[in-house]
C-alpha cells in the first residue's frame, strides 16, 4: 500500500498492528518494579507509580520521539512542530494514560490536536508499534503494555483521518 501523504511504500517492518503483535521479554536492568512490589502488589498502584512516574515517562517519550523522527514518512507529520513543547504534552498525556489523575493532562482533546494532520490508519498502527517497542525496551510487563495499548487503540477514531 502506498501512502498518499508521503508516497512511501517503505513502512516500518512489523507484522501488523501493535495490538496483536507478540513482544520479547523485557531486558534486565530495566525500569520494572522492585521485587518487593512484585511480591506484594498494591491494589491501588497505578502504572504511573509502578514504573517511576514522570522521570521514567520522560525517558520513554524521548526514545519514542527519537524513533518516530527516524522514519521520514512519520517525521513529515511533525514538520514545523515545536518538539520540546510536544514532548512536554506527550509526557503529561502518557502519565494520564498510565493512571495519573486527569488534572495533570490539560492539553487539547485528541481530535482537535490531530485533525489537521490527516493521519492514516497505517501510520497510527506504526506509531503504536513504535510505542509498544519502546515500552518493552523500558521494561514494562506484557500485561501492562497490553493495557496501555488498549488505551491507545481507544483513541484511533479521534486521531486518524
Amino acid at each position: 500500500m502506498k501512502c498518499a501523504k508521503c508516497g512511501s511504500r517503505d513502512f516500518y517492518e512489523s507484522q501488523g498492528s501493535a495490538f496483536g503483535k507478540k513482544t520479547e521479554p523485557p531486558a534486565s536492568g530495566s525500569a520494572s518494579p522492585s521485587a518487593s512490589q512484585a511480591a506484594n502488589p498494591d491494589e491501588g498502584l497505578t502504572l504511573f507509580d509502578k514504573y517511576g512516574g514522570i522521570p521514567t515517562i520522560a525517558k520513554v517519550v524521548k526514545a519514542f520521539h527519537h524513533e518516530i523522527m527516524e522514519r521520514h514518512h512519520l517525521a513529515a507529520y511533525f514538520e514545523g512542530v515545536d518538539m520540546e513543547h510536544l514532548a512536554q504534552h506527550t509526557v503529561k498525556y502518557v502519565a494520564f494514560v498510565m493512571g495519573k489523575p486527569a488534572e495533570l493532562y490539560t492539553g487539547r482533546d485528541m481530535y482537535t490536536a490531530h485533525a489537521k494532520y490527516h493521519i492514516h490508519g497505517m501510520h497510527f498502527d506504526e506509531v503504536a508499534d513504535v510505542l509498544k517497542d519502546v515500552l518493552t525496551s523500558a521494561g514494562m510487563s506484557k500485561p501492562d503494555i497490553a493495557l496501555v495499548m488498549l488505551r491507545v487503540e481507544s483513541l484511533r477514531e479521534m486521531i486518524i483521518a
